[in-house]
């Protein structure tokens, strides 16, 4: 087994410690509403704009949707304005299994990050609003890369700010994209499946809910 100093747990945010995939949803909706833009379908969303940064995700929908390129910043600033107020509502669902994880890794002494493609101020409100921010020492959102997943940029930044070695280290991902860039950074990936991707199976190990056992189980394994 390899040493704990040497290995990190890095936690996607969204579908591995909170659930808030219909807010994101809701907010691009409404701010594709309050441009008077073309109606955002959620079949599009879950196709083209999940688990990818804000950036990249509203640039995808604006292409599908043949909407100029200009209406980027603006929908951007909407949609992050939007997410803040269903933050407020109580439309963010805590993960608890997920969080669980966390503080165990947090009790077996790893170092802890979470990687998300969720624009810095909304993965701050999100983090507060499930009461762990103070024991995350490590944020990595859309604004920190400029390339979001499924590249491997932001694990290896998330590595890179903890101290610790990809190869040693453990991605936790809910997505088809959060995968792919695991894998890519060197990580061993460990995929919840809330959803059915078939592209889960490409992480090192799928389990339905989280547990400690799990990323246990991970660890222990050779390279």
């Amino acid at each position: 087994m390899q040493s704990e100093r040497q290995a990190g747990i890095l936690f996607d945010l969204d579908g591995v410690l909170i659930d808030s995939e219909h807010a994101h949803y809701e907010a691009t909706r409404l701010a594709f509403s309050e441009r008077q833009l073309p109606e955002l379908s959620a079949e599009l969303y879950q196709a083209l704009m999940l688990g990818r940064p804000d950036r990249e995700a509203i640039a995808a929908g604006l292409a599908a949707l043949a909407i100029p390129l200009h209406e980027l910043e603006p929908l951007l600033e909407a949609k992050a304005r939007f997410y803040r107020e269903l933050v407020r509502a109580g439309a963010v669902e805590l993960l608890e299994d997920g969080l669980a994880t966390l503080e165990a890794a947090l009790r077996h002494g790893y170092p802890v990050a979470v990687v998300t493609g969720a624009l810095a101020d909304e993965a701050e409100w999100a983090l507060r609003a499930a009461g762990v921010r103070e024991r995350v020492p490590v944020l990595v959102s859309a604004e920190d890369v400029t390339r979001g997943k499924p590249d491997p940029e932001p694990y290896l930044l998330g590595c890179t700010r903890l101290g610790t070695a990809p190869q040693q280290s453990i991605a936790i991902e809910d997505s088809p994209a959060g995968v792919t860039a695991g894998r890519a950074a060197g990580l061993r990936v460990l995929a919840v499946a809330r959803r059915p991707f078939p592209e889960l199976a490409r992480a090192d190990r799928v389990v339905h809910r989280l547990g400690w056992d799990a990323v246990a189980a991970l660890l222990a394994q050779d390279d």
